[in-house]
Parts: structure tokens; C-alpha cells; sequence
């Protein structure tokens, strides 16, 4: 079986690498974006549905007025960095329609980005574009979402990328600030100062801290003043669960399953546990389960790194931060792109037989995904779409280090 697939991959590679269907993938990945861009726009102007693009109005223009951000003693909607609302007073200030314009212009940039950064991560040749289309092609539903909804997972990804290929060309202090820039609009990529530390990365590591010292404490400064950007930064940091379908982070997931705990969004109580686990023994597995994926993932980097071993670490690393992350919802599964292309790229080239077999298994968690998202997800599909992508690429590289 794992040949006839490899076979046929191999075939969908060399035909989407012909000129007429690179023609055709040409003017799709043009009108694509484009139509992604201008849906949420019109759909506002036509039906005012604003998604999670009304938030983001709401919270910038919350900073255009001198108000409260995050208000104290009630629940508050926007849940991100403080820089990151000051981000948004620029395309508030033009108004909704504007923002949404802007906002998805934006996503649209960073999509571009994120296809050329992969492109040059992976080592992948201007002749043979096959991988990334095919990649492409299985996230897209993750892009679209991050268009439909208004969220900036392209924007992280992208600025992830960018600082890892800033490491490669040894420009560490360009890749703490682009770390750091990410974190400022979403906080969980701050997990990735661990793998710095670990890499001895110090001066990447120190860049990071100070541009995130910098973006969180001085630049707000002229904007909100000393003791509201102190009390922003501290009023933000509140602890957050959720045990909700939709997040597919270790911590949802692992809650879902081993706790009773409901995970419908509504009043409704509903539950997906298989067995009925205490509080602190789960958060026990979770911190269990952490250590032997990172265990793993340090027994498999090489110590002698090269460009393709840099890429295979890079790509683990993004899905280590995916799962880690206390709130993973479908969007942020855009990261898988790099992952994803990296593994085609290595199956088509290779005769791994064991990564098409990954690439099977986590593809046939995505499609169930697809066809029932509200059910897989509550058994964490995208969760372990994750898992089996990263055994795969730390299985690869172990590979490349012990010379198998």
C-alpha cells in the first residue's frame, strides 16, 4: 500500500510540475488570496458580520479613546498582548470597514510570505514547487479560516519563519526581535526562548527579552502612559483555561479526555471523557508527556547541524509550540504548512516509506476533521494530526543523525 501511494504522490508531483499546471496553480494562488482578501470586506458591508474583527475595532479603538483595555473585575474579550491592541489603532482609526480591509491585505502579505520562507527553509528548487502546493492545498481550510475569522495565524507563522531562517544566516539579534514582535500579538511564541537557551542561541535569547521589554513597557509609554501600560501588562495576564472543543492544545485536549469536564462552549453540559482523572494527575501527564516529546526531540536534533537538519528542527520545533500553547484553536493549525512540506518534499526525494505512512495517518485525522469537525475535534483530531507529523520529523531526523 505504501508503495502505490508513494507512487502516486510521485506522479501528482512531476504533473503539478509540468507547465500548464503550474500555469494554472500560478493564476490560483493570485485569485485566491485576492478572494480570501476581499470576502470578509464585503460580507461586512453587505451583512455587517464582523467575526473576531469586531474585537480587534473594538480593542483599538478602546486605545484611540484612553479607555481600559482590559477592564478590571469583568471578563474581558480581547486576550492578547497589550502592543498588540496598540498595533490595531492604526487600521481602527479608518474605521471597521477599513480595518477588515487592512487586516486581511495584511493576511494576505503574510501568506506570500510564508509560502517563500518555507520555500527557502526547505531548500526546495524554483523547478519543483510540488510540495508546497500540496502542502498548501491541505491547510487551506486553516487559511481560510484565519481570512473568515480575522485572526493572524499567518502573520506568527511567517514572523516565526522569518527568525528561523535568521538563525541559519546567523543574524540572531533579527531573530529574537521577530520572536519578540510575535509574541507581542500572540503570546504563546514565547516558548520558543526555551529551544534558544537550549541551542545556546544567547544573543537571540537576549534580543527577544529586551525587544519584548521594549514592546510591551516603552513603546506604549507616549500612548498610555506609565502606570496604564503597567497596569495593562498586568491586568492582561490572567489565567486562562479552556476545555472547549475547538482548542486542540495538549491542555484542552488532555482535559477533555482524562476529566469530566464539559466541552460545549454553551450552557449545555456535554462530555468526551474516557476516564475520570483528578485535577493534578492530569496536569502531571501533562508535564509527563512534555518532557518525553522534548527528551525526544533533543535525542533526535543532530549536533552537527546542516541546512536539511535545520529544516526538519525548525518545522518540530513549530509543532512543539502549537501543542504547547495553552490555547489552540483550528486556525493556528496554518503552522502545519511547513511541516507538511518538508514531509512530502523528503517522500517524494526518498524512499521513506515510514514518513508516508505518518503523512497517511495524520492526512486521514485532517479529513475527519473536515467532515466532522465538531466531533474530531472534541477527541483532539488536529491535536494528534500534530503528534504524528512531529514523530515523523523527529523520526527523520533521527535518522539523518545516526545515518539510517
Amino acid at each position: 500500500m505504501h508503495s502505490r501511494l508513494q507512487i502516486r504522490l510521485g506522479v501528482l508531483a512531476k504533473w503539478l510540475d509540468q507547465p500548464y499546471p503550474r500555469l494554472v496553480l500560478r493564476v490560483l494562488f493570485i485569485t485566491t488570496p485576492l478572494t480570501f482578501t476581499l470576502i470578509p470586506f464585503i460580507r461586512f458591508l453587505r451583512s455587517g458580520t464582523d467575526m473576531d474583527y469586531r474585537t480587534w475595532y473594538q480593542a483599538g479603538q478602546t486605545v484611540l479613546h484612553g479607555g481600559e483595555i482590559y477592564p478590571r473585575g469583568q471578563i474581558f474579550q480581547f486576550m492578547y498582548p497589550p502592543m498588540c491592541a496598540l498595533m490595531l489603532a492604526v487600521p481602527a482609526f479608518f474605521g471597521k470597514a477599513a480595518l477588515i480591509l487592512i487586516l486581511s491585505s495584511v493576511n494576505t502579505g503574510a501568506w506570500v510570505l510564508c509560502v517563500w520562507l518555507t520555500n527557502a527553509l526547505i531548500l526546495e528548487e524554483r523547478i519543483q514547487n510540488s510540495p508546497i502546493v500540496i502542502a498548501n492545498l491541505i491547510v487551506m481550510p486553516f487559511v481560510w479560516s484565519s481570512y473568515h475569522l480575522g485572526q493572524p495565524s499567518l502573520v506568527l507563522l511567517a514572523l516565526m519563519l522569518g527568525a528561523f531562517l535568521s538563525l541559519r544566516c546567523r543574524r540572531q539579534f533579527l531573530a529574537g526581535a521577530l520572536i519578540a514582535v510575535a509574541t507581542a500579538i500572540k503570546a504563546f511564541p514565547l516558548l520558543a526562548i526555551l529551544y534558544l537557551i537550549y541551542r545556546r542561541y544567547w544573543t537571540a535569547a537576549a534580543a527577544l527579552l529586551v525587544s519584548l521589554i521594549i514592546l510591551l513597557f516603552i513603546l506604549p509609554i507616549p500612548f498610555r502612559g506609565w502606570q496604564r501600560t503597567v497596569n495593562d501588562v498586568s491586568e492582561w495576564r490572567r489565567p486562562a483555561r479552556s476545555y472547549s472543543w475547538k482548542n486542540q492544545s495538549i491542555f484542552g485536549v488532555a482535559n477533555r479526555l482524562l476529566r469530566r469536564v464539559s466541552f460545549d462552549d454553551a450552557t449545555n453540559s456535554a462530555y468526551a471523557n474516557i476516564v475520570d482523572l483528578n485535577f493534578k494527575t492530569v496536569n502531571i501527564l501533562i508535564v509527563a508527556c512534555a518532557l518525553i516529546l522534548g527528551v525526544f526531540f533533543v535525542w533526535a536534533i543532530p549536533r552537527e547541524r546542516s541546512p536539511q537538519s535545520d529544516a526538519g528542527e525548525f518545522a518540530a520545533l513549530l509543532i512543539l509550540i502549537l501543542m504547547f500553547t495553552p490555547l489552540a484553536f483550528g486556525y493556528l493549525f496554518v503552522w502545519l504548512l511547513v511541516p507538511l512540506a518538508l514531509l512530502i518534499k523528503r517522500i517524494i526525494t526518498s524512499d521513506h516509506s515510514i514518513l508516508l505512512g505518518y503523512l497517511f495517518v495524520a492526512n486521514v485525522l485532517l479529513i475527519a476533521t473536515g467532515i466532522a469537525p465538531r466531533f474530531a475535534q472534541t477527541y483532539g483530531s488536529l491535536f494528534f494530526a500534530a503528534i504524528v507529523l512531529y514523530l515523523a520529523l523527529a523520526t527523520n531526523l533521527k535518522r539523518q543523525r545516526f545515518g539510517s
